[in-house]
């Protein structure tokens, strides 16, 4: 009787193991692609926070039409031919 209550005892431990194994895993692979997530928005975040403060400081008094124009056909093309990631 003392050898079955050890044995239920294993496997009861062991199936516990197997399911923090187990989550470890799914918790491991959510992890990773969260790291190569930020990864790529840190690779943009120099040629967005470009865009948002030349926006801000520069764009604002001007009217709707010259904001665009500027953001879009300016300031966007002049970070992408220098090839600043945004």
């Amino acid at each position: 009787e003392a050898m079955e209550r050890q044995a239920a005892s294993c496997v009861q431990k062991l199936n516990t193991a197997q399911r923090l194994v187990s989550g470890l895993a799914d918790e491991n692979e959510r992890w990773a692609n969260t790291v190569v997530d930020l990864r790529q928005l840190s690779l943009r975040l120099i040629g967005n926070c470009m865009l948002a403060s030349a926006f801000v400081g520069y764009a604002s008094p001007f009217s709707a039409r010259l904001r665009q124009d500027l953001w879009q056909n300016v300031w966007t093309a002049d970070l992408k031919q220098r090839e600043i990631p945004m």
